[in-house]
């Protein structure tokens, strides 16, 4: 469709201008957040013409920048871009192989795929947070297209658009399902901290707002890229076979396990242990050796928490059915590790034994095996009395 065809030439380019910016300037991200620095985001804010926030001043970070967080997101999540670590200049992304593919998908397969991520995982990551999202789409199912939407909180929030940080709003811009009217640089409002004026329906969310119209509600609780791709390829009258296997065989990013050992520190208070374990064993398996490192007696829950803000993952016990990523389903290979990176493991929800792991080495030959060793300090007690 020609409508949705201009607004993806329009995407590709400002997703361009993300990656060339992280390409140029060999972008160091932080070593505590794996984020884009402050000043980074700043500069890169610059460049955008879709959706430009209106800061003054570096002092944001990565947070309160939706169109580079969510960029972000989707490079690293897709593995286009992959965190290394670069001896002498700390953490900074590099473009993998699975860019190269991206790059030779048609605009509306990057379009429509980039949709299918935002409206799966990444909104599912902002809706604990986030509660504009549901108003936004009721706003637009009342308006026609060019006209601006109506407040969704029917003034219970004062200046909804402006006095809090909606990425909500940006992702609907992103896509040029709204449009943003700022407000002028010289007009000063301290109630409107964000700068935005009004909000706009296109013509692009007129025709796309159907999305929400024929679904059923429980839809809209069950988001993920699997069941959301062939309803966006629907309304943007992109639905043919040989698209949704290409993209879905994209998403799937299959990654080869049993070609790395990887040596991981693991901390507790003053112990240290390390276990050398093939790339093949699953989180499952590296709990049960953590388990056994500590002489615990592996009889609650847990979970591994592998990143920061809209990044982040937790990988649940198998037990704990109702989350999304389960530990025993996730080879150590598919989680994009590198050498010196830091994740935390959770034992016991009430108790809540925390374990720091780095990985120290990854080694290009394979084991079979594992192994653990005692480097420092004496297990912990995992009671404090005898039951």
């Amino acid at each position: 469709m020609e409508l949705f065809q201009n607004a993806a030439e329009k995407l590709k380019k400002e997703y361009q201008v993300f990656l060339d910016h992280l390409d140029l300037n060999e972008v160091q991200l932080s070593e505590r957040t794996e984020h884009i620095g402050k000043k980074d985001c700043f500069a890169l804010n610059s460049q955008f013409n879709i959706v430009c926030e209106k800061y003054l001043t570096s002092g944001r970070t990565q947070d309160y920048y939706t169109v580079i967080d969510f960029f972000y997101f989707f490079s690293v999540r897709t593995d286009i871009l992959q965190i290394v670590k670069v001896k002498g200049k700390g953490l900074t992304v590099q473009k993998s192989q699975r860019y190269y593919v991206f790059s030779q998908m048609s605009v509306m397969e990057q379009y429509i795929f980039m949709m299918a991520v935002w409206l799966g995982e990444y909104q599912h990551v902002l809706n604990d947070r986030h509660l504009l999202y549901r108003g936004l789409l009721a706003s637009m199912k009342e308006a026609k297209a060019g006209a601006s939407l109506s407040d969704p909180y029917e003034g219970r929030v004062t200046a909804p658009w402006g006095s809090y940080y909606f990425p909500e709003i940006r992702l609907f811009a992103l896509f040029q399902l709204i449009t943003i009217e700022w407000l002028e640089e010289t007009i000063e409002d301290k109630e409107n901290k964000f700068r935005i004026k009004e909000l706009y329906l296109t013509s692009e969310g007129y025709f796309w707002r159907k999305l929400y119209e024929k679904q059923k509600k429980p839809f809209w609780y069950i988001l993920d890229v699997d069941s959301i791709l062939p309803v966006i390829m629907e309304i943007t009258e992109e639905a043919t076979d040989d698209m949704e296997m290409k993209l879905m065989h994209f998403w799937a990013n299959p990654v080869e396990a049993g070609l790395h050992t990887i040596m991981l520190k693991v901390v507790v208070g003053s112990c240290i242990r390390r276990i050398k374990i093939g790339d093949q064993f699953t989180l499952d398996d590296l709990h049960y050796l953590i388990q056994e490192s500590v002489a615990f007696d592996m009889d609650h829950l847990y979970f591994f928490q592998i990143g920061s803000g809209t990044s982040m993952k937790r990988y649940f016990a198998p037990e704990c059915e109702d989350e999304p990523w389960a530990a025993d389903t996730i080879p150590l290979a598919e989680l994009s590790l590198y050498e010196g990176m830091r994740f935390e493991y959770l034992f016991d929800f009430g108790d809540k034994w925390r374990f720091q792991i780095t990985v120290e080495q990854i080694l290009p030959e394979h084991t079979q095996e594992w192994e653990i060793s005692r480097v420092k300090g004496e297990a912990p007690e995992q009671y404090e009395y005898d039951w």
